[in-house]
């Protein structure tokens, strides 16, 4: 399976939050590097946690054997205690951007999914949005707790992958999409329960304004 070359990064450093599984993934035989955190595998690929909050899953098999060897100890040491590692899982901020993981997660977590519906490298209001808000410990804090994050891409100057594409168009013609940024509240099921976007105000009022849809 090919590695969609939008994974990889130019291997520059980046701010990365602390962890010890933080770190520089490489593709075998190429340049191409990735900044993120490792989260967990799931068959022959393994789920990265991105600095932005994002999850891209790498083919195994298309990692240098370094990363390889970091992945078997770490996914070898995450059975010694299942029980924290599921309660640690549901308690972090990150964006889904498969569909159906987001309802699973919402499903097994009990909390609504937050959709958001943008043009991240276009859409100046979407930009305003995550800025202001998305990005802001005080709403980050309060979305571990009460939301399955899903961000649903329509960027015009980066390239996604070909499934998360189709998913996107898909998901935009099923909610009867028309502007950027759109915000749905979805239950586990996929039952629209609101839809938003843009607010003023910051973290704060933006929680305030979510609850009030419910």
């Amino acid at each position: 399976m090919k590695i969609p070359a939008i994974l990889f990064l130019a291997a520059a450093p980046l701010i990365f939050p602390a962890s010890l599984q933080a770190k520089t993934w490489k593709e075998a035989g190429s340049e191409r590097s990735l900044e993120g955190e490792y989260s967990k595998t799931e068959g022959d690929q393994v789920v990265i946690l991105r600095p932005n909050g994002t999850t891209v899953k790498i083919p195994l098999a298309k990692l240098t054997p370094e990363d390889r060897k970091f992945v078997a100890e770490a996914s070898a040491a995450k059975p010694a205690a299942p029980e924290a590692a599921a309660a640690a899982d549901t308690d972090v901020f990150k964006w889904e951007t498969d569909y159906e993981v987001a309802k699973k997660r919402a499903k097994d977590e009990k909390k609504d999914i937050l959709v958001d519906f943008t043009g991240s490298d276009w859409c100046g209001w979407c930009i305003k949005l995550k800025k202001e808000v998305f990005d802001k410990p005080e709403f980050q804090e309060y979305a571990k707790k009460h939301l399955v994050m899903l961000e649903l891409d329509f960027p015009r100057k980066k390239q996604l992958p070909a499934k998360e594409k189709e998913q996107n168009e898909k998901l935009s013609q099923e909610f009867q999409i028309e502007g950027f940024p759109t915000i749905l509240l979805l239950k586990a099921s996929g039952r629209e329960i609101a839809r938003t976007g843009y607010q003023e105000g910051g973290p704060e009022k933006y929680i305030e304004h979510l609850k009030g849809l419910k």
